[in-house]
């Protein structure tokens, strides 16, 4: 019984050591209207925070069985107040390989159509 206990211990504090990133914003940010991904290169970033930013994430077990939340465009969107998406992100964390969480992030509504693209410092990158 006291190795079961150590075991199980040992389990759960490798579990909480080994939590780390799987997906970058930056790297995953790309175009509404499927001109593909933006590109770390090509984003000012003091205009991207001027923006409206929305988020909504879902918790996963074994990183396909969705557990919990909506990971959705139209819910970020919603949680951002967002009526003109014009850059959506991704981003994930994995805790342990038992539990994962993946967001999907949106930017959009601070600026005119042609002001947006503002952001981009040169011409976006293509797939």
């Amino acid at each position: 019984m006291k190795n079961l206990k150590l075991l199980f211990s040992a389990l759960f504090l490798c579990s909480l050591i080994s939590c780390g990133s799987t997906r970058d914003l930056a790297k995953t940010l790309r175009h509404s209207d499927s001109r593909g991904f933006v590109g770390v290169d090509n984003i000012n970033f003091q205009d991207l925070k001027k923006m409206k930013k929305g988020e909504s994430c879902t918790w996963n077990l074994f990183f396909i069985f969705p557990v919990f939340g909506d990971g959705s465009i139209i819910s970020a969107a919603e949680n951002g107040d967002i009526n003109n998406v014009q850059l959506i992100g991704e981003t994930g964390k994995w805790y342990g390989g038992f539990i994962s969480k993946y967001c999907t992030v949106v930017y959009g509504d601070n600026f005119d159509k042609k002001d947006s693209k503002q952001i981009l410092k040169n011409k976006p990158n293509k797939l």
